[in-house]
């Protein structure tokens, strides 16, 4: 048996015991015992009380905290309703400054008509510094787009004459369009109107003006009295090589447009006449691409309309274009560029050397060319934010501005400074014969019989260099 068990049963004997054995002691132990169970019994009764007592207050104070979060919340609301209120306020101040209470943006007193009036009526340098061609060429550049119906006068207040010259302002200074709203007087909105309804027109004439002449088929007369070129380049009609314009591309695509010096470019080819004119002009590549794939794209795609010449005619190419029937690049491995050839103890030695000489002296006119056209539009050498469409087209649009101003203005300052610069940096029918001639002048025979040409050029170039003809 456990311990608890035993105390539990002497307990129970002891309570057996009879009431004539209870002694007084044990009576007074039993009045203690009651009087005591009393005092506890009111001690738990106040102990109740007081418990009462503090949880009402504590409702209280979560009814206090209760009020004072609501009142905290309300004022949050109403800060916040005041907030909205004092915005909307000022979009509504703002609105009506702006599309009732409109005040006058364009206040100087030389609108864009009298300055152009001031222009074409005054000093002729003046126009020739701000549009970059004289006053008549400019007169003349208009009358040709309204005669060809390529660009409409219209009812505006902006004339023609104006929008031309808003045009040629752009690309002849690189300059942004808010620079001239406010040099014309005219919104913004409407300087960009009129600069694409103007490159349109410009682009158009390009197909018209950037072709070669019909009727050239050899070195032009000027030529034949220079002994280092004639008779030697007799069928040679112009020369064809790349150039980099400024572009901008979209950030997935920069890499990919980045030329040699890392600027984002678009590679341009071009070909030109020995009269410093553009005859082919094929843009929109990227800078990274190189010139022969550029080169092959343009002469094997009948959409681009290459120029080919007549049979036994060809054109100049460096050394980074294939040889081909109609496409004479100079020997390879031999220094090749006039520079290279200046002073006495530079002079050629050897027969490939001299052809190689005259070959790069008579090619330099397609760089004399590009040396002209970006010295005159610098837009061609930092490319604004355009769409890839009008960046490719002003790029045409400045090719066809360069031959209007050559065909029409032979004394152009520009030309005249880089002319003798010596170092400057339609049928399915028709189409189908393009092709074929793109296809034969690639031929391996096509190409034997042109390296064959260029191997007789040098014999007899050298033979007569050291016979004491001229260098």
């Amino acid at each position: 048996m456990s311990d608890s068990e035993s105390d539990f049963s002497y307990v129970d004997s002891d309570t057996n015991w009879s009431e004539s054995e209870i002694s007084e002691d044990d009576v007074d132990e039993e009045s203690c015992d009651e009087s005591d169970n009393g005092s506890i019994d009111e001690m738990s009764d106040n102990e109740s009380h007081s418990n009462s007592e503090e949880s009402e207050k504590s409702d209280e104070d979560d009814e206090a905290g209760m009020c004072d979060d609501d009142s905290e919340t309300s004022s949050d609301v109403s800060d916040g309703m005041h907030n909205v209120n004092e915005t909307f306020l000022r979009m509504s101040v703002d609105h009506v400054n702006k599309y009732y209470n409109k005040k006058p943006m364009r206040t100087s007193k030389l609108s864009g008509d009298a300055y152009m009036k001031e222009l074409l009526n005054g000093h002729p340098g003046v126009c020739y510094e701000m549009f970059r061609m004289d006053v008549d060429v400019l007169r003349h550049l208009c009358n040709e787009l309204k005669r060809l119906r390529i660009l409409k006068e219209d009812k505006g207040i902006v004339s023609l004459e104006e929008s031309v010259a808003m045009f040629l302002y752009i690309i002849g200074h690189n300059t942004r369009m808010r620079v001239v709203s406010d040099r014309f007087q005219h919104s913004t909105e409407t300087v960009q109107r009129r600069f694409r309804r103007v490159l349109r027109a410009i682009h158009e004439l390009g197909m018209i003006l950037i072709k070669p002449d019909p009727g050239c088929n050899e070195l032009p007369l000027s030529l034949h009295t220079n002994g280092k070129y004639y008779p030697w380049f007799k069928k040679c009609v112009g020369a064809i090589d790349g150039t980099h314009v400024s572009a901008r591309a979209p950030a997935e695509r920069a890499n990919s447009c980045r030329g040699r010096k890392h600027v984002i470019t678009q590679n341009v080819m071009c070909a030109c006449d020995f009269d410093m004119k553009f005859t082919f002009v094929y843009s929109g590549w990227e800078g990274s691409a190189n010139d022969s794939r550029v080169f092959e794209k343009a002469i094997l795609s009948d959409k681009h309309m290459f120029p080919w010449p007549a049979e036994g005619c060809y054109y100049l190419v460096d050394s980074g274009y294939p040889m081909g029937g109609t496409f004479l690049p100079p020997h390879k491995s031999v220094k090749y560029h006039a520079q290279e050839y200046r002073g006495r103890a530079r002079r050629p030695k050897n027969k490939s050397e001299l052809f190689n000489y005259r070959h790069s002296s008579l090619r330099m006119v397609i760089e004399r060319s590009f040396g002209v056209l970006k010295a005159r539009f610098p837009i061609l050498t930092h490319m604004p934010r355009y769409s890839n469409t009008r960046q490719r087209m002003i790029v045409t649009a400045c090719c066809a501005v360069h031959n209007f101003i050559r065909t029409f203005a032979r004394s152009d300052e520009m030309f005249t400074l880089w002319e003798d610069m010596e170092d400057p940096t339609g049928t399915e029918g028709l189409a189908r014969q393009r092709c074929a001639r793109a296809v034969h002048a690639l031929r391996p025979e096509a190409v034997a019989a042109m390296g064959t040409l260029r191997d007789q050029m040098t014999e007899m170039m050298w033979i007569e260099y050291r016979g004491g003809g001229s260098s």
